[in-house]
């Protein structure tokens, strides 16, 4: 293994300033579709040209614009299948359809050969044709034909429609906008912004989602004026008038199927993961993988490892402290796999980089780890315009310690009995410490808000508030239909259509499409996740002898073949971020925080007290001073 010496992150530059960074499309080099229905006329050219721009970082390596009477599309292109045949916007040859498209479907050439079996005629090798050929083919229903991740937009001149999807997961974005006489649709809200009839509006709604979840969950964005497709969405409006809503084409569901020995589940995961990890291979372009030290990337590095026929290149993000750093555990696994790793470790100058991440992901978003990310997506795309990562096998195999803690309340382990009977008092006192004993939505919610309600309310100007208690529509959505299922089960399900896609999945994205690199999830696959949905819970997650919960049983024991139990089972550590030691008591980065967000000036003040904010500052966590520093430079840039 060959272990490169290790890199720091530069001085830091101008951090706190009050700078926003590159205006939108200026100096960005940097796959990413845009659209426009002009209603009111021809669509402009220069629209296209400024949303297709705005996207540059997200496609370096081609750009194209196309229009017919109302409607156009854009695209910027990352070539990593058929670099030479796959350019965008793409049209059949008669004409009739025409697409903008961003992802990869890892099932396009078993799609390419039925549909060559039924008569369809291919030009290229690139999957964007296999997309057009199966709307062709299917309609709307062409989605339910695909495996992978992507966003798109088809104009259909003989049906007249204009038809967006996004996949099952949400790993790809798709954002869009209508006013009267217009509808836009783009890969992010800065490409919309830059349109002459999108109107600003702030949501409160979406903003309070933000202080209580620390993302916004779709349909909402930060502008009541924009939206999000959900995952497992698609959508068709009317070119003669604008018309249509989204849709569901599928909803992630567990039937778990008892009766069969471990061993075979352990088999078959085993089969399906390597399956998994060869089709996210398929590709024309130099690739690596992200190896955090987690059990979830070590098992993606391994099974590239394992495929492939030269040395897997791997990258890792490490810390000074301690306590957040991974990076010998990811050597260890970099040792076992002989795969070649390259390590950066993070000091608080990585914290320059917030007014680019805040331009980049236009709207607030609170999760810190957007910074190693971002530095991990550098790193790697110095070396490759493509990447695997181990994302998603938390949500599907039960590996986070909030499903430990909420077992723990539901099954009221360890509890003494004077604490059990005086559980409703506590939680009449203090409900955000002490969960209600329903196991539902609130429950839920309440176990992983960032903010109550008393402290949102004391932070909201009172003329401003939207309403106190609010569960946001994305959480009561995932609890439907979950009725009969187990408890552990019914949390990961609400993760898997909230947290991943809200959360994890944008980071990746955003902050890897920063460094126009391209990241793939094989654990967050459709074939993957069937097998998630049949596994009955105790296979996954178990009551340990010695008291307390262990998840990712599975995952665990593929790893076991390989590693020791100290590396396997491990406490869990996360992609987890020291912002709480870098905003350390009066260190000087702490003391420029302060000052910033108690600036009488600061654009907090347009929504929140005073007292509210400096109630924040005094007592907030680093991800709470985290949150309001990026909603600060955000409100700045806006």
């Amino acid at each position: 293994m060959d272990l490169k010496p290790e890199k720091t992150i530069p001085p830091l530059v101008e951090f706190f300033t009050g700078r926003a960074g590159a205006r939108v499309g200026e100096t960005l080099l940097m796959c990413g579709i845009a659209g426009i229905l002009d209603l009111k006329g021809a669509t402009g050219k220069e629209n296209l040209l400024r949303m297709t721009e705005c996207l540059a970082h997200r496609g370096p390596d081609g750009s194209g614009v196309w229009r017919e009477g109302p409607v156009g599309l854009g695209h910027r292109r990352l070539s990593i299948i058929d670099p030479e045949s796959g350019h965008q916007p793409m049209a059949t040859p008669d004409g009739r359809l025409h697409i903008s498209y961003n992802g990869e479907l890892y099932n396009f050439r078993e799609l390419r050969r039925e549909l060559e079996e039924k008569g369809h005629r291919f030009r290229t090798s690139s999957d964007t044709e296999v997309v057009l050929e199966a709307w062709r083919r299917w309609g709307p229903d062409c989605v339910l034909h695909f495996r992978g991740m992507f966003a798109f937009g088809v104009v259909d001149s003989n049906r007249g429609l204009l038809f967006l999807a996004r996949d099952h997961f949400g790993i790809k974005p798709l954002v869009y906008t209508r006013s009267q006489g217009f509808f836009a649709f783009a890969s992010e809200l800065q490409a919309l912004k830059t349109l002459p009839f999108f109107e600003d509006t702030i949501s409160r709604e979406a903003l309070d989602d933000y202080l209580q979840l620390d993302t916004i969950p779709p349909p909402r964005t930060i502008y009541r004026a924009a939206s999000k497709l959900g995952p497992g969405h698609r959508m068709s409006i009317s070119l003669d008038d604008g018309s249509g809503e989204p849709e569901a084409y599928w909803t992630p569901r567990f039937r778990p199927e008892y009766g069969r020995p471990a061993e075979d589940w352990l088999e078959e995961l085993d089969s399906v993961l390597r399956e998994s990890v060869k089709a996210h291979l398929i590709a024309d372009v130099p690739f690596g993988a992200f190896l955090s030290g987690g059990l979830d990337s070590t098992l993606v590095a391994g099974y590239m490892a394992e495929l492939l026929d030269r040395p897997v290149r791997c990258f890792t993000i490490g810390f000074e402290e301690k306590t957040y750093d991974e990076s010998s555990w990811a050597k260890m696994a970099a040792e076992q796999w002989g795969v070649d790793q390259e390590v950066e470790i993070l000091r608080p100058d990585a914290l320059e980089i917030l007014p680019k991440l805040v331009q980049h992901y236009g709207e607030p978003f609170a999760d810190p780890s957007a910074i190693p990310t971002y530095y991990l997506a550098r790193l790697a795309r110095s070396r490759a315009p493509m990447v695997l990562s181990g994302d998603g096998g938390d949500e599907f195999f039960a590996g986070y310690r909030s499903y430990e803690g909420w077992m723990r309340w539901i099954t009221w382990e360890g509890r003494p009995r004077w604490r059990k009977l005086l559980y409703p008092l506590m939680h009449h006192l203090r409900p955000h410490r002490y969960l209600p004993r329903s196991t539902g939505a609130e429950a839920w919610l309440r176990s992983l808000a960032k903010s109550d309600d008393t402290r949102r309310r004391n932070l909201w100007r009172r003329e401003l508030a939207p309403g106190a208690h609010r569960v946001p529509d994305a959480f009561r959505e995932a609890f439907r239909g979950c009725e009969n299922l187990d408890s552990l089960q019914a949390v990961q399900l609400a993760d898997i259509q909230t947290y991943l896609p809200n959360d994890i999945l944008t980071k990746v994205d955003i902050a890897s499409m920063m460094s126009s690199l391209e990241v793939r999830t094989p654990l967050v696959d459709l074939r993957v996740a069937e097998l998630a949905f049949r596994l009955p819970p105790q296979i996954n997650f178990h009551r340990k002898e010695e008291g307390g919960f262990e998840g990712k049983l599975l995952l665990k024991k593929l790893l076991s073949r390989h590693f020791p139990d100290s590396f396997v089972h491990r406490r869990k550590q996360g992609f987890g971020v020291p912002v709480s030691d870098w905003f350390g008591s009066g260190g000087e980065t702490q003391v420029k925080v302060r000052e910033r967000l108690l600036d009488p000036s600061s654009p907090l003040l347009e929504f929140f007290r005073p007292g509210g904010v400096a109630d924040q500052v005094r007592k907030g966590t680093g991800e709470e001073l985290w949150k309001f520093l990026f909603l600060d430079e955000w409100l700045r840039q806006r």
